[in-house]
This record gives structure tokens, sequence and C-alpha cells, in this order.
């Protein structure tokens, strides 16, 4: 009742406000005058100017107060998405927000009147029990307020600048009337009024507790909620189906996750989405056929409402440090099983990829994905011209897109940066390096655990735990950003990822610092988490800094990356042999307590490179007392190894298969319960063919480019179907197309002009022209990555979309609705994204794309196309192709990118040849710089720009692109082609250096 009389009260003083001020005004208050004169200000005082002006101050007061309203409500109506800040107005928003909650809370029921779960419904009737006193520890407060005990169950949060109590509501609840649960949990800090909040206030949210999304991301979730993973085809009503036993509950589903879910229809496979509090497990159908949006599902049928038990809590005795009481992670029972078992639905290959990725942390898939690209690039820098290089198969193509959505490359970037801050204040002060054995890397934080303590640490860093713990949040990260970007000082090359902890925290442990490792338990996890070692070793940052060993695995690993760094060996006593001359020479050399402080000295480091030693093969007795003997006798020595087996190591990972089907370790003497990363063998095999792929230096013939006589073997199949279509490169060379109208085309579609019919631009940022609807409000970019995947792969199926995007069916039905309605129909009514009646998907014959008009103004080959045509081409060119594409998205497109790459260069060197032969230094000049564009630093064209500008007399601009090539070439740590380096010594010394035949 009181709710309700403060709501009516509130509604009351607005309408008096906005309605009856103005009103008021206009009744009693001044005219202004007609007309502002001399007379009219010198005139003796009557009083009409004070009150007009008197009355204009009103007025101004008036549309603050109605701003602030305005803006209140577009920050309600919005669940706070937009919020609307008025410069100087901060104060009238703070009082009006009060009332217009007050105004809002009007509409809110009883949890029991919206259908909800009746555990919600008493959480919100009742406050929450009040904890043991043993349990109830202090909140730190970083504002002037009383303390009180804290909920252990309840999420903590630290009121941020424009925060309010409905936003908060909003974003942990799902509802915004349910502010009222924050005020009641928090009654010594709103002393105020629940309308104010400080920056820095630290406020419980009861009901809630700590949790982490599939992807890593901090989010908030219903305690004991028990969890499901989104898998291909699903949608929120089939997860109701199969879950709470009605589809129609999809809305519970919706609610318990939106905290991490924005759009109902909007899935990403892989995912873990939280079951409402009192979802019951249901038996599946015996027998039941699986719906055909579910197609893609895992082969192992999953009980419904299964959850993974949470493993239980570590000692604690680990450095000393007590841990913090973990929440209640207690699964509820489960159903009986039912009298026939489940039909296991059979999914795709491509499909088991995605889902099994998700026991891959975001390093190892940030480091291989950078790794790749790095391959790739020395791949078409070596490229000659017309040729093509060799792409790997498309079952790889979702688990490239895949490790894309799993990537963290700017946690990855974080951590490096952090790490050799240590290293350099370490140096700089003459300090010992510490004694780091693990690091606990969340999203927002970096933990380093020492095995000793140490005191001092860089600017940014708290030391914590009597000097056993550094930390560094995103405050401190900031002071990282002083930190030289080429300094190379990384002293623990040999950290790895072990696996993610209760709290959804990467693990990684310093191998060097442990000496030696032992997995043990099942078998098979044992060999996964290897390869996900093996893998992420060779890929991370400080790859180049360690050497890895890898006994009794296969050579495919070593063979595919081709580095010396990297080897395999089947003959232990030979390595042992090897590994203990190496460590007589450095114990004799008195190493330092802490290994890295030998590579702080570059002079020093060479010798001192760790070596890592992955053990697979079977060991004898003998070969493990040696290998105990090499690591553990002291002074230890730069040598890790990781043994799968017993050999009584002092670090054990134990392995074991989780109820739900997840590798499940433990690591002691830590104490640490983890989700294992590791790498099935069919991940491996995918991941071991795309490195292959990125090493390969053969290539094939270019589809763009004309041969005399034609090589066996077939053009790519992102470009077959578009020839026979738009008359490209694999039409017939007999004129077929009009050359003179495809120039016309492209010049126009290069000066932005009006298109008849939907276009798609990649040469560049990606855009969409000619669509005959509006573009959506939302997943506009996801739309245009839908359009660019059906251009390049026409008539596939509604699964073989999915799967290649890495999306559940729910998010691609919608985004498919999106870009339908955007692309609209053309002047004969025919819709440009039709439906797929037949189960085939493809767009309308007219719409189309820039690289397609490329594709028909080189179909007889670029080497074969006139001059306007190849300029028409680079005329095309906007920026990088796919510029403004982010991370984990358009993965699918890799090969399509490195096309446009390799076709855009060698357009530019033509035509800049052709130009430099007839003399037009100008056109020579334009073509090159164009096509650099896309080709940022290639040899050949810097070597067309470097004879331009030779020939120009241009002496500075020659001198300063030769050191460009020259220092280029370092830095890939390739050779200069011969004819590149003949050009520099003509250019550079006036002659070619004489060579004896």
């Amino acid at each position: 009742m009181s709710r309700v009389l403060r709501g009516l009260g509130a509604l009351l003083v607005l309408l008096l406000l906005l309605v009856g001020v103005p009103a008021m005004l206009l009744a009693v208050g001044a005219r202004w005058p007609t007309t502002w004169s001399r007379q009219v200000l010198l005139r003796p005082d009557d009083g009409t100017v004070l009150l007009a002006l008197v009355t204009a101050a009103a007025w101004l007061a008036w549309a603050v107060l109605a701003l602030s309203v305005l803006a209140e409500l577009v920050t309600a109506a919005t669940r706070a998405r937009i919020r609307v800040r008025l410069p100087g107005l901060a104060g009238p928003q703070r009082a009006v927000a009060g009332l217009v909650l007050a105004v809002l809370a009007l509409g809110a029921a009883p949890a029991v009147h919206l259908g909800l779960p009746p555990a919600v419904a008493e959480a919100r009737a009742s406050p929450p029990p009040a904890p043991p006193a043993a349990e109830r520890t202090a909140v730190p407060s970083a504002a002037r307020a009383p303390t009180r005990p804290v909920d252990p169950s309840a999420v903590v949060h630290e009121v941020q600048a424009g925060d309010d109590l409905w936003t908060l509501a909003e974003r942990y609840y799902g509802r915004g009337p349910d502010w009222r649960r924050i005020a009641a949990a928090n009654p010594d800090r709103l002393t105020g009024g629940p309308d104010r909040l400080e920056v820095g206030w630290r406020l419980q949210v009861p009901g809630i507790r700590p949790s982490t999304s599939a992807d890593g991301a901090a989010e908030r979730v219903p305690a004991d909620a028990a969890t499901v993973t989104v898998r291909p085809g699903d949608s929120l009503s089939t997860i109701a189906e199969r879950q709470l036993g009605d589809d129609a509950r999809w809305p519970e589903l919706f609610d318990a996750n939106r905290a991490v879910l924005d759009d109902p229809d909007v899935l990403e496979t892989g995912q873990r989405l939280h079951l409402p509090a009192e979802a019951v497990p249901r038996p599946e159908r015996a027998g039941a056929e699986p719906a055909p949006d579910q197609a893609g599902a895992p082969d192992r049928a999953v009980e419904p409402g299964s959850t993974r038990p949470a493993p239980p809590a570590g000692d604690g005795a680990w450095s000393g440090r007590t841990a913090p009481p973990a929440p209640d992670r207690t699964a509820p029972e489960r159903a009986a099983p039912p009298t026939s078992a489940p039909v296991p639905v059979e999914p795709s290959a491509s499909a088991e990829n995605v889902v099994a990725l998700a026991a891959v942390g975001g390093l190892l898939a940030a480091g291989l994905l950078a790794g790749l690209a790095v391959r790739r690039r020395l791949q078409l820098a070596a490229r000659p011209v017309g040729r093509r290089i060799v792409h790997p198969g498309p079952a790889t193509i979702p688990l490239e897109t895949a490790l894309g959505r799993r990537q963290r490359p700017l946690t990855l970037r974080t951590l490096d940066r952090a790490l050799r801050a240590v290293a350099v204040s370490c140096r700089d002060q003459r300090l010992p390096l510490p004694a780091l054995q693990l690091v606990l890397l969340a999203e927002d934080r970096v933990e380093l655990r020492l095995a000793v303590p140490h005191e001092v640490a860089p600017v940014g860093f708290v030391v914590e735990e009597g000097g056993l713990c550094w930390v560094l949040d995103q405050s401190g990260a900031d002071h990282l950003t002083a930190l030289p970007a080429d300094e190379p000082l990384r002293p623990w090359p040999t950290l790895v990822t072990l696996g993610r902890d209760a709290q959804e925290r990467l693990v990684l442990a310093d191998l060097e610092a442990l000496r030696l490792l032992q997995l043990g338990g099942e078998p098979q996890v044992g060999r996964s988490l290897l390869a996900a070692l093996a893998v992420e070793l060779s890929f991370s940052p400080w790859a180049d800094e360690m050497r890895l060993t890898l006994l009794g695995h296969d050579t495919r690993l070593p063979d595919a990356l081709g580095v010396h760094a990297v080897a395999q060996t089947d003959d232990a006593d030979a390595l042992l042999d090897r590994l203990e001359g190496r460590a007589a020479e450095q114990r004799r050399h008195q190493p330092h307590p802490v290994l890295g402080q030998h590579r702080l000295d570059p002079d020093l480091a060479e010798p001192w490179t760790p070596e890592v030693v992955l053990v697979e093969h079977p060991l004898t007795p003998l070969q493990r007392a040696r290998l105990r003997a090499l690591v553990e006798e002291a002074p230890y020595v730069t040598t890790a190894v990781v043994v799968l087996g017993d050999v009584d190591a002092p670090w054990r990972l134990t392995a074991r298969a989780a109820d739900d089907g997840t590798p499940a370790t433990r690591l002691e003497p830590a104490g640490l319960d983890l989700t294992a990363q590791t790498l099935t063998p069919a991940e491996t095999a995918g991941v071991l063919e795309l490195v292959a792929a990125t090493g390969r230096t053969d290539t094939t013939t270019a589809p763009w480019w004309h041969v005399e006589v034609a090589e066996p073997e077939p053009p790519p199949d992102n470009v077959s179907y578009l020839g026979r279509r738009f008359g490209g490169w694999s039409a017939e060379r007999t004129g077929e197309v009009d050359e003179v109208v495809a120039i016309r085309a492209a010049v126009a579609l290069a000066a932005d002009a009006r298109v008849d019919h939907p276009t798609l631009l990649v040469l560049g940022p990606v855009e969409l022209l000619g669509a005959a609807g509006t573009p959506p409000p939302r997943a506009a970019k996801q739309c245009l990555e839908y359009c660019g995947w059906l251009l390049e792969h026409p008539r596939r199926t509604a699964r073989d979309m999915a799967s290649a995007l890495a999306v559940a069916e729910g998010t691609r039905r919608s985004n498919m609705s999106r870009l339908r309605t955007w692309l609209g129909a053309d002047a004969a009514g025919e819709a440009y994204l039709p439906d797929a009646y037949t189960g085939r998907i493809a767009l309308h014959p007219a719409v189309s794309s820039d690289w397609q008009q490329v594709q028909i103004l080189t179909a007889g080959g670029v080497n074969r196309a006139g001059d306007e045509a190849l300029r028409a081409v680079l005329q095309l060119l906007r920026g990088a192709p796919l510029a403004d594409v982010a991370p984990g998205q358009w993965h699918w497109a890799e090969e399509l990118r490195t096309d446009l790459i390799s076709c855009l260069r060698d357009v530019g060197v033509e035509l800049a040849g052709r130009a430099l032969a007839a003399g037009d230094l100008a056109l020579a000049r334009w073509a090159a710089a164009r096509a650099l564009v896309a080709a940022p630093g290639d040899e050949l064209l810097l070597a067309a720009r470097i004879r331009t500008e030779h020939r120009a007399g241009n002496t500075a601009e020659t001198e300063r692109l030769t050191l460009q090539l020259a220092a280029q070439a370092r830095r890939l740590g390739v050779d200069l082609d011969p004819a590149t380096v003949t050009l520099l010594q003509e250019v550079v010394e006036g002659r070619v250096r004489a060579r004896l035949a």
C-alpha cells in the first residue's frame, strides 16, 4: 500500500511540475514587451521588466526539469542501454530520478502474479536469511558509510558513475521494480534515500551469486542455478522444451539469463545458459526423433537438467593463502533414468568441433590465431605474381571460426605486458626477479602467485598476502602503457594454461618453476591436455624464447610448424643424455635461484633458454629416476618436464572426466580444482591441418591469372559458381564479358553512385549499397556477414550456414529475417533474399558485390585485361579488405580475404609494370600506392615504387622506400627476392655488383 501511495504522490508532483507550472506561468506570468527600445529600458521601472525576467527564469527552470524527466524516461524505457547525461544537469536528474522510479513502480506487481518461479517469488517476498556469525565478514567501503555483515551468497556490486537502483535491478534480476530487494539488503548504505548512490559504494545484491559466461565475460546469475550449453540449432523454445518440459516457458529462460542475453532470438553455439531455479530434470521421450533445427546436436545424449557438480574447494594451504568461502554449487538431484535410452543425435563433424572447443582457453585461441596470421602473411609475402597460396580444407572453417569466438587477444596482450613490466622493473632497479609459480587470469584482473614472499612490486601492482600475491586490476593496467612496445624481456617463457577454476579464471603455470609436472588419472584426458599444452607453447607470444621437445608424440606438429625450436623424438635415453649434459654445464655456472634472472641480461639470455619436454612415451624405472634427478636436484636448471603417468612428481595434475563429460582436474599441492584445457584428437587434427596449410610454400595457379597451358587443377570452390553466374574467372574466354560495360559499372560503384540492386562492398570497410529496405536497428554487422557468406556460398543449407558461422539456429533465423527486411525486393516485387522452400538458400541473382565486379573485370586474366579495366579494379579499393571487421567475425572468410589481397596486389604490380614500360610515372606511382593499401609492405609493390621514384629522380623517396623494404625483410625474417636485391644495388650503388659465372 505504501508503494502505491508513494507512486501516486510522485505522479501528482510530476503533473504539478510539468503541467501545472507552465499553466500558471501562462496565466499570471508577465508578458514580454512587443518591442525592445531605448525608451523601454530607460523609462521609470514599474516592475514590468523585472517580472518578465522572473518569468523567463521560471520558464528556463521548467525546461531544465522537463529535459531531466525526459532523460530519465529514456533511461528507464531502454533499460539503461541509453543513458542521457545532460551537462550541468546531474543534480536535477538525480532529483527527478526518484520521482520517475516511484511512478514506474506503480506498474510492478508481486512476483507471484507474474508467473515467476515459486522460489523466486518467495525470495522476493522475504529477505534472505542471515548467515551464521562465523561466516560473516565485513565489506570494505570505498566511501564513508557504516559497514554491515555480508551475505556470502550475494554479489557485491561497486557503484559506478551513472548507476541507480532501477538499472542495477534490471541488470541482476531482469526487472527494474525489484530495486527494493537491493535497497532492503543495504539499509545502512542508503541512509540518504534510495535515489542517492555514491561512486565507490559496495552494495549487496541478494539472491545472486557470481558466475561467468562461456566466453569468460563476467555475469551475475541466480544462486544455485543449473546450466545448459547451447548446441547448434538451439533456440530458447527448444531448450525450454528439452529442459523445462514446455517450449512456452522460454521467457523464464530469458529472464534467468538477462545478464548475457540482450535478445531472446540471439544465441551463440557453446554459450552456457542458466536454468530457472525450479527447473526439474525431465527424461526425454524414448525414441524421439530430433527436430530439424537440432540436427547439429552432439552425438552423445545429454541428460536433461544435469549439471556439472562443482569440484571441492581447495585446501587453501598453498602459499599460506586462505581460500574464500566458495558459493554453494550443489547440483540438483537427477531424475530417475528413463526406461528407454534416449536416441542420440548424429552431428556433423563441424558441429562437434564448435561445441567441444568450449574446453579451449582464450589464450590458446588468441595465440594460435595470431600465429596463423603471421604464417599467412609470410605466405603472401613470398607468393609469386599469378599464383595462389594453398588453403586448408573446408572442414577447418568451423574450427577456425570457433577459435575466433573464443580468443581473448586483449587479455593475452595485457598479461604479456604485465610480465614484461615486472622484468623491466627488476632489471632497472637491480632487484631479484620474483619466483612466479601460477597466474590466475580474469577478464579484468591479473593475479601473480609467488613461491616466496616478494614485497617490492612495479607500479600498478598491489602486493597482497605478505608478498605472496601481486594483483594488477584495470586501474593498474593503465601504468603498462608506458612500457616500450619493443621491449623484448620475457623472463617466464614456459608459462602455459592448465585450465580454468571455479571462478572461470584461467590458471597458468610456469613449468620451469614447477620443474616436474605429473599428469595422472584418465590417460585419454591426459593426452588431450598434453596436446593443448603443445599447441599453446608453440604459439604463445613468448614461444620464440624457449624450446619444446615432444617425447613419444607423433611428428605432425613439428612437421607442420617447420621451426627448429619444436622437435620430436622417440629415443628417451638420447634425450636424457643431452639434457643431463646441458644441466651439468648450467650447474657449473652457478645459476640464480630464480632462473629467469639470467634472461634479464640480453648478453646472457641465450644459454639459459628454457626447454620444456612433454612426455607421452612410457618410461622405464631407470629413465624416471634419471628424469627426477635431472630436474629436482639443486641447483635447478632450465628444464621443465610434463609426464603422462606416475613419476612421483611434487606437482600433480590428476585428470578425470566429469559427469557432464567436461575434463576436470585437480592441481596439487596448490589444491586447485580446474576444468582442464584440452584438445580432443579431432580438434588436434583440425588444428594441425590449419598449421600445416599456413606453412606450405607451394602455390597453385591463381584463377585471376591467364596461363597459356592450364594446369590440371580446378579453380577454388569459392569462385567457381561466381564465374558461371557473373561471367567471372571460370567463364569461357570467348569475349563473354563486355569490358566497357564492366568498367562503367565499376567506376560508378567506386564513385558511390546510385546502384540499382543491393551491392555488398568488401574492398575496404564492409557496407551494403542499394538495399530496398532500411538497415536493422541491431545486429547490422552480423547481417552484412551473412550476406557475404551467402554470396560466396550460394545454395547451401541452413545447417551449413549455422555451422560455418558458429551460431545457434535461433540466432541465424533472427539475423536472416533482419537481412531479408533490409535487402527488400526489386521493382517486380521479387525478394532479394527469397524464402528457401527447397532447403537451399540463395540470394536474388541481381545481388552482387564489388569483389564480383573485380572478377568480371579480370575475367580473361589480370595479365590480359586492359589498362582501363585494371585501373577500374584499383578504383574499387577503399581500404584494406574487410577493414572494419572485428576480431571473432568473418573467420570463415580468411580464404576470401587472402584472395582479395593477392588479386589486388597482382593488379597493382601488373598495371605499375605496364605504366613504367610506357613511361607513365604518375600512373605507375598511383597503381603501386593504391595496391599497397590492400597489401601493406608487399615486396613487389615496394620495388615498383622504388623503380618509379628512381626514374623520377626523387632521391629522398627512393632512399626511404629502400630502407623500409630492407627493414621489413629483417622484421619478417625472410630473404629478399634476387630481382629485388639487383634493383636495390642499381638504385643505391648505381650498378649491379659483379658475379662470377
